[in-house]
């Protein structure tokens, strides 16, 4: 179970996770519970950093139909972890008696465990968690494009987290389309469709994949650009980890999908030349906040000449 804690730990503050993931003894929780447990307790950080890795990928829906554009960035996001996604309801494994269910703390729930009494004196000790509101994460994103109304996004990070773990690689590839270069040029808004896929994996140890598929539209006066749009994502990731019984141990391989699905954009950017800052917010079941500061070269026209 080191290697699993120096996984969660290390990976998500090798990719500028909040170090609010501090809990020196997470691989003692994940080593109690079993795959049923093990799966509630780790699925609200499943839901979260998938829906993190699916924002932030877009501050404007313009699209040069031709010409050379790129676009450096660094993008971050903030998953807002709700109450419910801090507790769920867990049940004590086969050989403890009598059987008993409770409402047990997830990895973000509270640091305080739960305990059950049983036969004979036996005690059941469900573990805490981290006692964390917020699950921040920064990736840096690439996007080139102009050749008839399209353009890619390439996210990309890889890390050696040290000779027990691994290897960490991130992957993102991205591609979308301007719909409102067919449309009139006095068409007040800018349109576009878009499909993003990323994989995350530490060795054998975790392996986290995403989709994201959106509308996007922005209006742009001056230097203030207004964007949002809705989007369906998805996402899944699978853990593994050694459940500790006594002298018994078992691996245990976990395939967490994501219950995020729907989800609404709404943000700003501020273009000021080549530089660009943006905000915005994402809801769905997983909210989101996120924000972008980067650089752009070559065509970058406006939605409509407001200057």
């Amino acid at each position: 179970m080191e290697k699993l804690f120096k996984l969660l730990v290390g990976s998500l503050l090798t990719l500028s996770i909040s170090t609010s993931l501090q809990a020196q003894e997470i691989e003692d929780f994940l080593a109690k519970y079993t795959s049923e447990n093990g799966s509630g307790y780790m699925q609200p950080f499943a839901n979260a950093f998938g829906a993190n890795l699916n924002s932030g990928f877009f501050h404007n829906a313009y699209i040069p139909k031709q010409g050379f554009r790129l676009q450096l960035g660094l993008v971050t996001t903030m998953a807002l972890i709700k109450d419910e996604d801090k507790v769920f309801s867990a049940t004590t494994d086969d050989f403890f008696t009598p059987e008993q269910t409770v409402t047990a703390p997830t990895i973000f729930g509270s640091t305080e465990g739960v305990s059950v009494n049983g036969e004979g004196g036996t005690v059941y000790n469900f573990p805490g968690g981290l006692s964390v509101d917020l699950l921040p994460l920064a990736v840096p994103q690439v996007t080139v494009g102009g050749l008839f109304g399209t353009e890619v996004l390439v996210r990309f990070f890889a890390a050696d987290i040290g000779e027990d773990v691994g290897q960490l690689n991130l992957l993102g590839l991205g591609i979308r389309h301007s719909i409102d270069q067919y449309l009139p040029e006095t068409f007040p808004v800018s349109l576009a469709v878009a499909y993003y896929w990323q994989t995350l994996s530490l060795e054998n140890f975790v392996d986290n994949n995403t989709s994201f598929i959106a509308a996007q539209v922005s209006y742009r006066k001056g230097p203030l650009i207004l964007y949002g749009g809705p989007g369906y994502e998805s996402s899944s990731m699978e853990i593994e980890y050694t459940f500790e019984s006594g002298d018994s141990t078992e691996d245990i391989v976990l395939d967490l999908d994501s219950n995020n699905s729907l989800r609404f954009t709404a943000g700003l950017a501020l273009q000021l030349g080549p530089l660009y800052i943006n905000t915005d917010y994402n809801i769905g079941n997983q909210n989101i906040l996120s924000a972008g500061l980067g650089f752009t070269f070559g065509k970058n026209k406006k939605d409509l000449s407001f200057e």
